[in-house]
């Protein structure tokens, strides 16, 4: 029975995201609880099954449609199952097959939408999905657009009780169909500010929620450094997977869920309260992808036009091997490898720049650029992309969050650094770019504990760390930086208060991201912003640390005096000639 049980659920989950799986699950589900009488619960895993196999081919982020689940129930099976689910009391899940039923084909079967009292939040998603399908396939784009709009609030209702990062992240899955049919209806209608609109609901519809900061839990700490040990005692990146190790890793993520508030939910800009922000040398550049093309909104104070990108298949033939052209680039200094490397990753890089960029570039003048991107094109390095290197550049979540965090505050006057081991110019770099400081503190050696930079964080108005990272694809926040006693955690990150106002992560692969369903991308730089950090300077590949010692330590030496974060960036990139991956996520200016 609980075996069973915890099929449905699994297969529930798969359904957004891999509806062959799901049916697979659900129909092994159901086989074991008729073998032990469970009538209901089998109803239940028939019901599952049914709307797994009338799921329709899920796009995912390359922009490829998986098949749909295999056999096709037929009207009989169906009115069998929805009938066994009636006779056992269980109206929301008959109505959710009856709503799969409709949505499969939403141009032949047209029954009005009645949900039962307290239907759960999938099944009333399920009824906005049907009535936005609806008008789309009448060609009524306004009311699409608004029945999409209206699941969506109501999913952002919802998720307002799950301030956590981890889960406010996981729960935009069950609103991507829905943010992808308004993005293609915007899309459609050509016109900047509906794709505007529409691209800042996706961009910032996992960061709605204004988190309270949790009280410090003595047992959340202590579960923590056993896990610290953990990974440094395991000899490969499977450690999560040994038992101990996954048992703390689940109450870790529990006491995270439970302990993280909301303050309440942020609105998200419009297009007129974004371009009252704009000055007359700042732009905006919205990149949004729909599972038909990608295009990018310019947006300056008077003006916002759409630019289509039209080589979608380029851009991600581009992106395929960057990363790994980069990552060896940054390993192989000399010897014919190296050149061979460093002309792929420049041929990648200068595709992307004619293809992804050069066009919306063309639409505006400005030097301050605010890019805003999906999660298809996370990881991008656009800092080392050629048409960017004369702009000042900042990445934030949305333009939303860029303009609630860039308001004017005093210039930082206290800087903090932290070395970890075996980084072989990490004390040189933070004695560089400590002295570009009148007061700075610094933690070395066996003094850069997890412990010590958390003390640190919340007294410094910029905080530096060299240190390796490590980033983990299947659970970011346990992505780590690599200090004296361990790895310091997104989990631990999310615990800091204050935080500082700007952060510099000198550490290889801790500025990428995972995307997880829903396209929301979570990693090292997400988890500073969700703390409260403004700005965060980090690269998404592995740099050299002869260029990260030399450029960084050129870097303070703006921030010092004044600079914003972005100016800084860009400013010692063109006094050293260093091109380099480092660029600013959130309110770099």
């Amino acid at each position: 029975q609980a075996r069973g049980e915890a099929e449905v659920h699994l297969a529930r989950s798969l359904l957004a995201h891999d509806p062959a799986a799901a049916a697979r699950t659900a129909a092994s589900a159901a086989r074991r609880f008729r073998g032990i009488g469970s009538d209901a619960w089998a109803a239940r895993a028939d019901a599952v099954r049914i709307r797994a196999q009338l799921a329709r081919g899920v796009v995912d982020r390359t922009g490829v449609a998986s098949p749909t689940a295999h056999r096709l129930p037929d009207d009989a099976e169906i009115g069998r199952i929805t009938a066994a689910l009636r006779g056992q009391g269980l109206r929301a899940d008959a109505t959710a097959v009856d709503l799969a039923v409709q949505l499969h084909d939403v141009s032949t079967r047209r029954r009005p939408l009645r949900l039962p009292d307290r239907a759960p939040i999938d099944v009333r998603l399920l009824a906005h999905r049907v009535r936005t399908e609806r008008a789309l396939a009448d060609g009524r784009e306004v009311a699409a657009r608004r029945h999409a709009a209206a699941g969506l609030d109501e999913l952002s209702g919802w998720q307002s009780a799950f301030a956590s990062l981890d889960l406010q992240s996981a729960v935009t899955m069950h609103g991507r169909p829905l943010m992808m049919s308004g993005l293609t209806s915007a899309m459609r209608s050509g016109r900047p500010d509906l794709l505007f609109e529409w691209s800042e609901r996706a961009r910032h519809f996992a960061q709605r929620i204004s988190p309270v900061r949790p009280p410090r839990d003595p047992d959340l700490a202590a579960d923590l450094a056993e896990l610290r040990m953990l990974r440094s005692e395991a000899d490969g990146d499977d450690w999560l997977a040994q038992p101990r190790a996954s048992a703390l890793r689940e109450r870790v993520r529990h006491r995270q869920w439970r302990g993280t508030g909301s303050r309440g939910i942020e609105e998200y800009a419009s297009l007129e309260r974004a371009q009252a922000e704009l000055d007359a040398d700042t732009a905006v550049l919205a990149y949004v992808w729909s599972a038909e093309r990608v295009s990018c909104v310019v947006v300056t104070a008077d003006d916002a036009r759409v630019v289509d990108i039209p080589d979608w298949p380029i851009v991600r033939g581009a992106l395929r091997g960057l990363r790994a052209d980069l990552d060896i680039a940054a390993s192989v200094r000399s010897g014919p490898m190296a050149e061979i490397v460093r002309r792929s990753g420049e041929a990648r890089l200068a595709v992307l720049g004619e293809t992804l960029v050069a066009g919306p570039l063309a639409a505006t003048s400005a030097r301050r650029l605010v890019i805003t991107v999906p999660g298809v094109l996370n990881g991008i390095p656009w800092s080392m992309i050629p048409h960017l290197r004369d702009r000042v550049f900042t990445l934030p979540v949305s333009a939303t969050a860029w303009m609630a965090r860039r308001a004017a505050d005093a210039p930082p006057r206290a800087a903090a650094f932290a070395v970890g081991p075996r980084v072989a110019r990490g004390e040189e770099e933070a004695a560089v770019a400590a002295s570009a400081w009148a007061t700075s503190t610094s933690v070395t050696g066996a003094e850069a504990t997890v412990a010590a930079v958390t003390e640190l964080s919340g007294r410094a108005d910029v905080l530096h760390i060299a240190a390796h990272g490590r980033h983990a694809i299947d659970n970011p926040m346990f992505s780590g930086l690599e200090l004296a006693d361990g790895a310091l955690f997104g989990y631990d990150i999310d615990l800091i208060a204050p935080v500082p106002r700007t952060v510099v992560l000198s550490a290889c692969e801790v500025g990428r991201s995972s995307v997880r369903w829903g396209e929301e991308a979570v990693g090292m730089t997400r988890v500073w912003l969700h703390a409260g950090t403004c700005t965060v300077i980090a690269a998404p590949v592995v740099v050299a640390d002869d260029l990260a010692c030399e450029l960084l330590g050129s870097v303070h030496g703006g921030l010092a005096a004044g600079l914003p974060p972005a100016e800084a960036l860009a400013s010692a990139s063109a006094r050293t000639g260093i091109v380099a991956p480092f660029q600013c996520h959130g309110a770099g200016f």
